[in-house]
């Protein structure tokens, strides 16, 4: 029986090494900086919760934390919603089906940083939007301003991020045996019917894991807002990785409280994980 369970840890060994490394030890090195006082280049000085202090007290978390959670949910749930739309009429038997199904890849496969260039050019006073509103009498807008600035982001967010749940869904639509629609069909189950209580129940563990999946990457975006607003104007986009960013290396560097910020909404960010998954599957 010992050697059972030393036979046990031996298999877990490596893969507890590699968390270790990869995240429990630059977790804990992150924490000891917060603790510390240092400038570019100087002596660390050991000032205790100071950093995390100055942090709540500046209000810079909440406005973070605010911005975070809007850029993050609000362009989960369109990713969801496009996805699970394309998806549904790309499961369909129609000629050309297998072309577009190649074509709504792009938006995901193009670099980060490509479509948000792209994006600055579409979003220009003198670019393709404005124009279109020209055409129409109407008045140019600044989609990067302060009123628009977030809800532009997000698109830009949501236009490359689609497919990935586009192509979660479509496998596990097509992962459904199609007995069980046949069945319904013979019963008189509606299309409206078979999806509720055919294609949404099968589609839960899915939808779970892309939504997941999802939301701790779009919580982590850095290059679409950075490219596109820099976490401005007024800080309207100042996101997580963005604040941590420009306090670690912008003007007035401070790293120790760069490591206080992101020490700071970690526990944050595992709680509305830690949600996700009670509510999806319904227990604590």
């Amino acid at each position: 029986m010992q050697l059972k369970k030393l036979a046990d840890w031996l298999y877990v060994l490596p893969t507890l090494l590699i968390i270790t490394l990869i995240f429990i030890l630059p977790l804990g090195y992150t924490f000891w900086v917060s603790l510390q006082e240092k400038a570019l280049g100087g002596a660390a000085k050991f000032i205790g919760l100071t950093n995390y202090y100055n942090i709540l007290s500046s209000q810079i978390l909440y406005v973070v934390l605010t911005n975070t959670l809007i850029y993050s949910f609000s362009a989960v749930f369109f990713k969801a919603l496009i996805g699970l739309g394309v998806a549904l009429l790309l499961n369909q038997k129609f000629p050309g089906r297998g072309l577009l199904r190649a074509y709504s890849i792009i938006p995901w496969a193009a670099p980060a940083y490509a479509v948000a260039f792209f994006f600055i050019l579409l979003y220009d006073l003198k670019g393709f939007f404005n124009r279109i509103l020209s055409f129409f009498g109407l008045p140019a807008l600044r989609y990067l301003g302060p009123e628009l600035a977030m809800s532009s982001v997000i698109f830009v967010n949501v236009w490359r991020g689609w497919p990935f749940f586009f192509l979660g869904f479509l496998s596990g639509l097509q992962a459904i045996p199609q007995e069980i629609y046949e069945s319904a069909e013979i019963d008189g189950a509606t299309r409206f019917k078979k999806f509720v209580y055919i294609t949404i129940p099968n589609l839960k563990t899915v939808f779970l894991t892309v939504c997941l999946l999802s939301l701790m990457w779009t919580m982590g975006d850095f290059t679409t807002i950075f490219l596109l607003t820099r976490g401005g104007p007024l800080n309207k986009t100042l996101t997580a990785p963005i604040a941590a960013y420009l306090k670690a290396f912008a003007s007035g560097a401070n790293i120790p409280e760069a490591a206080a910020l992101l020490v700071l909404i970690l526990p944050i960010y595992m709680v509305l994980i830690y949600l996700v998954i009670k509510y999806a599957y319904g227990r604590a």
